[in-house]
This record gives C-alpha cells, structure tokens and sequence, in this order.
C-alpha cells in the first residue's frame, strides 16, 4: 500500500456510516429512508408503522444467513443506501447466528451465548459492516433504539443493543447523531453531552433541526446532509490543492538557493533569502533539512560567535 500524504488525500465519493438513535416512535426509520436511494433491512418488522408515502424497498427476513443472501439481490446491489433498521436486532440475529454455527464453542448450557460467541459476534459485526461500505461501496444507516440509564444523578441515553456489542459499532461509524424532541421541534445532536453518545464528522456537528414532513414534501433530508458532508471534503481537497500550490513554490525556489551555497558567503546570502519565502504543508522542515545537509557537502557549519558560516 502507497505512503499518502495529507495533499494527496481524495475521500469525495467517501461512503458513510451512520447511526441513527433514539426513542421508539420519533421518525428514525423515516429519517433514515431519506437516504440516497435506500434499502431497508426491516429487521424489526416495523415497515407498516412507516407513512405509505415515505415506504421504499424493504427486506424482511428471518435469520442472518437469510439477510446475507438478500444483499446478493439485483434490488439491494442497486441501492446507493443500506438501512439496517435495528441496529440492536442485527446483534440478536448475529447471536442467534453464532450459536447455531457453532454451538459448542459458543452456546453455554442454559441456551444463552457465551463470551466466545460475544467475540464471534463483534467479529461478524466488523465484518458485515466493512463489507457494506468497502466491498459493496454502499452508505450503511444503524437504527438503534435507546435506553434510559441512571448514572447517579443524570439520565443517560444508551444505545438498545446487548452485551459489548454497543461498543463496537461506533467504530466503523463516521456520523453519530441522537435523535430528540425540543419543543415541538425534531433535533439531530451530532455532538456528544452528556445524555448521549454522538459523532460528528466532515464538517456536520452541534445541533441540526429536522424539517416537518407534510404530505406534499420530498423525503430527503439524509439526502442533502451527505451532499453537505461531501461539499464540505471537496472544500477541504481545494484547500489542500492551494496549499500544495504554495508548497511546490516553496520547494522549488528553496531547492534554487540551496544549490547554490559553495563557500560561506553564499550560505550566508542563501539562508537570509530563506528567511522570505511563504511556507505551506511540510516546506519549512524539508528545507531546513536539506539546507543543513548542503552545508555538511560544503563543509560549513554556523558559528554563533561570529553570527555567520564558518568552515567546519
């Protein structure tokens, strides 16, 4: 794999992954269906509870063996967008999963999984998810439900999920958002509090109001914040594309002085005009490398008595 440095970076066709939480009931799998044309994975049978006019392709399956040969589907291979609506049904499925394909290593006694089957589930679970967004180069949503939990004094919100698993998929999650009610207003919170976890990237963070759907309006706000996201790294490479500009300069008139140092005049005169040029990304460290090493060739070294270039 080839060394990239910052300026060479490109993610504008970058693919996210997203987690969606909150309380049952507040819009989530709506939200997540204005995704790039979308898919839903309706682990929780929960389609009929969306409005008809907001409903897109779904998939509704028994058990992950199931839910993994539905991906190989023309209808899911077309979609842009791969909601999986729970997030914390796919760990019971991938459970349910682990002690079947093994039940020996991953089953206890009483029919419950074991802490081995908890780690082939967090392997599964990085597995699925890095086959969505690298293989199958899709956008992947997490719905999750959450739960109140008491820490003292404060409420916290928690993802609904079991075990460890909670933990792990925030790991692949490029964008985190709690959904909430303020007022009579749906809020996304991109940055985390203390109530709840979240995950802002790419520029969309803080709070973010959620429009009123009405019967008339277009089902599309993922839609344009991911558009956002990507307007937002396209500005970042366009910055990077005028500080390497300013580098390439750097560098090359940097590379003329340097070159001409030969005695301690010229290392005298070299180093004063460096002092003046205009420095981007790495620049002022690589000259300053490379002006020492001309130096060593020349057999100088700076004398801090005299305040110049003296031989060595």
């Amino acid at each position: 794999m080839p060394v990239v440095q910052p300026n060479e970076m490109d993610f504008t066709s970058k693919k996210f992954s997203m987690i969606i939480s909150g309380s049952p009931g507040i819009g989530k799998t709506t939200l997540a269906l204005s995704a790039p044309r979308p898919v839903l994975i309706d682990l929780d049978k929960g389609i009929s509870r969306v409005q008809a006019r907001h409903r897109k392709t779904a998939v509704i399956c028994d058990t992950y063996e199931q839910l993994k040969n539905d991906l190989e589907t023309p209808e899911v291979k077309a979609a842009e967008t791969i909601i999986i609506d729970t997030g914390g049904s796919l760990i019971t499925y991938m459970q349910d999963w682990a002690m079947r394909d093994n039940p020996g290593l991953n089953k206890q006694r009483n029919g419950s999984i074991s802490l081995k089957g908890f780690g082939a589930v967090k392997g599964e679970f990085s597995k699925f998810t890095n086959h969505l967004q690298c293989i199958a180069n899709k956008n992947i949503i997490y719905v999750f439900h959450t739960v109140e939990e008491k820490d003292k004094d404060n409420t916290k919100q928690r993802l609904m999920c079991e075990g460890a698993a909670r933990n792990i998929v925030w790991q692949p999650c490029d964008l985190g958002c709690h959904m909430q009610m303020i007022g009579d207003d749906r809020v996304l919170g991109f940055t985390p509090t203390e109530e709840y976890f979240a995950k802002g990237c790419y520029g969309i963070t803080g709070l973010i109001k959620v429009p009123t759907l009405t019967p008339t309006s277009y089902n599309n706000f993922l839609t344009l914040l991911f558009d956002q996201a990507h307007a937002n790294i396209e500005a970042e490479k366009e910055l990077y594309a005028e500080e390497n500009a300013l580098y390439e300069s750097a560098m090359e008139t940097g590379r003329g002085l340097i070159i001409g140092i030969t005695d301690a005049v010229t290392a005298q005169a070299s180093g004063e005009a460096m002092k003046g040029i205009v420095h981007a990304l790495t620049s002022e460290k690589e000259l300053r490398i490379a002006f020492t090493e001309q130096l060593a060739k020349t057999g100088l070294k700076y004398d801090k008595g005299v305040k110049g270039y003296v031989k060595a």
